[in-house]
């Protein structure tokens, strides 16, 4: 099959193959499910005036009796500072307290009020509820095989791109910023652009990579 020639005089596209676009579709639903999961589930809080990040820490104070912000920045996976926004947040409402060492003020300890306990135990209901309507319908089987293999996908994504210079993009972002502004004095405003890996049917219902798969 031949590459597509576009109109405007540029290299063909490449053609992908089966595989190519299976993995491509993969990455659109992942990137489409990180989307919806952490919309859902600060819905889910939003009750309680919490997002999800922010219930979690509250229950983990409650399990523990007493922690840090650095062991709460590394159950969540967030750096210390924004934790550290988060402990503010759950402080503010009376959840937790936060007792700064006497030998060392930049430290400190934190454990959950009697409110914050209280509001742990119908939290635990919340997650016990998110848990069984996320993985309804996936045999264990698949769901220890997900288990097994986000880790490894995780350290793919932090990976990418790791190993680029800076300075060509940096540069090709001000060129086609220049570009816009000069099209800009005889048109209208440009149309945003669409994600690359965005589904080519929007709106439908997908069930296989058959159904759809990402557009160029």
């Amino acid at each position: 099959m031949k590459a597509p020639i576009p109109s405007d005089g540029a290299r063909p596209l490449k053609v992908l193959t089966a595989q190519e676009w299976s993995k491509d579709l993969l990455v659109s639903w992942l990137f489409q499910t990180c989307i919806k999961l952490q919309t859902s589930l600060d819905r889910c809080f939003l009750s309680y005036g919490l997002t999800m990040q922010e219930a979690t820490l509250l229950l983990r104070c409650v399990e523990t009796q007493r922690t840090t912000p650095g062991k709460l920045a590394a159950i969540v996976g967030r750096d210390k500072g924004k934790v550290t926004r988060f402990i503010d947040r759950l402080e503010s409402s009376g959840l937790v307290t936060r007792e700064m060492y006497a030998r060392d003020r930049r430290y400190s300890i934190i454990r959950a009020t009697r409110k914050g306990k209280q509001l742990a135990s119908d939290l635990r209901c919340v997650f016990d509820s998110i848990r069984t309507e996320l993985f309804l319908g996936i045999q264990e089987s698949d769901v220890l095989q997900l288990g097994a293999m986000l880790p490894q996908l995780y350290k793919n994504a932090s990976n990418i791109n790791s190993g680029q210079k800076s300075g060509p993009v940096r540069r090709r972002r001000r060129i086609e910023i220049q570009r816009s502004t000069a099209n800009d004095r005889h048109t209208s405003d440009p149309e945003p652009s669409e994600h690359i890996l965005r589904p080519s049917h929007k709106g439908h219902k997908v069930t296989s990579p058959t159904a759809y798969a990402p557009s160029n």
